[in-house]
């Protein structure tokens, strides 16, 4: 089995290193597995730039910025078939299309990529069936259409509220599409199931890890290497950026404040 992976990058990040381990994965069990990034942070034969056409992007981007429809400038990205990667793959795997305001892949293409090789959609967050933005907290818009979004500097921010458009040009793109979904989380999997995408299969998988590498231990052998006390209650929170809301920092604090 021949893989391409379309990610924005391969270590930059949590969907990347996801996508990283899931490349890894599958070399582990004999496929030939291959990355087409935005970013790539790697130096390997198995790992290239996304098609891109620099001068043509810059010249178009000021408009589509402008107008808050991110990425339908990025035309490089119907070049991507030319690629060898492309050309020699059995099945593609798309992950984190979006990137700020720049971006490096035009959702308006997956129609003619799919309709030479069968895709699958890893979701890494909403983005892929909302009219604008990652993530949408309370609002559920998307279910009808989006248009008069609450929130337009929700990442990536927009400057113009073109929501209902965008919601519509990617409605279009994925009925023309031969795609099947996948999440890592089973939340994630539900929001899907109520969106645009529901006309796909849609599947739970959890994001995989290397068991060699990350396995269950004796819990006070562990503490032990790592030095953390014994015999204490101890706290643990990670984020790349506590004042992202999503990321909880808001309710670390807190809990912080509510210890004795």
């Amino acid at each position: 089995m021949k893989v391409l992976h379309i990610n924005q990058s391969d270590l930059s990040g949590g969907a990347a290193i996801a996508g990283y381990r899931l490349h890894q994965g599958l070399l582990g069990q004999g496929a030939d597995s291959r990355l087409l990034v935005w970013r790539p942070k790697t130096i390997s034969d198995r790992v290239d730039y996304a098609a891109r056409l620099a001068i043509l992007d810059k010249l178009t981007a000021p408009i589509t910025q402008q107008l808050g429809l991110y990425y339908i400038n990025k035309l490089g990205t119907f070049t991507i078939p030319k690629h060898s990667f492309y050309k020699n793959a059995d099945v593609l795997n798309f992950h984190v299309l979006h990137g700020g305001s720049r971006g490096y892949f035009n959702y308006l293409a997956i129609p003619s990529l799919t309709k030479r090789k069968p895709a699958v959609f890893t979701f890494h967050d909403m983005w892929s069936f909302t009219g604008h933005c990652a993530y949408s907290y309370d609002c559920d818009r998307w279910k009808r259409g989006c248009g008069k979004c609450p929130d337009l500097n929700i990442y990536p921010a927009i400057p113009k509220d073109n929501t209902h458009i965008e919601w519509k040009l990617k409605n279009w793109a994925y009925s023309h599409s031969n795609l099947t979904i996948v999440t890592p989380s089973r939340w994630l999997c539900e929001q899907a199931k109520q969106s645009m995408l529901n006309r796909f299969e849609i599947h739970h998988i959890p994001n995989g890890i290397n068991t060699e590498v990350y396995q269950p231990l004796e819990s006070q052998q562990c503490k032990s290497v790592l030095n953390i006390p014994t015999g204490k209650t101890v706290l643990m929170f990670a984020a790349t950026n506590l004042a992202e809301k999503r990321k909880g920092g808001d309710l670390l604090l807190k809990a912080l404040q509510s210890l004795p």
